[in-house]
């Protein structure tokens, strides 16, 4: 008695099955997608403003360093030093 070897029918069965199955899967999830974004996402967008706010700051205090127009309050600076080691 002769056997044949084995045939593939059932995995590529499998295969186109599953295959629709997941493109189903796929056009459902697709139309139940949407965006939300928290408060928290737009305050940190409005934390690129602060940055470049700062950064404008930082160049002028260079400026006036250079220029030698800057001067320091040493009674706020003590009381910042103060309040830091207060701690």
């Amino acid at each position: 008695m002769k056997i044949n070897p084995y045939t593939s029918v059932q995995p590529s069965t499998y295969r186109t099955t599953n295959s629709t199955h997941q493109e189903e899967s796929r056009s459902s999830k697709q139309s139940k997608d949407k965006l939300e974004i928290s408060t928290e996402a737009f305050d940190m967008q409005g934390i690129k403003d602060v940055e470049k706010a700062r950064a404008a700051r930082v160049e002028e205090i260079k400026r006036q360093v250079e220029a030698g127009e800057y001067k320091v309050n040493a009674q706020k600076t003590a009381e910042h030093f103060y309040d830091y080691w207060k701690k």
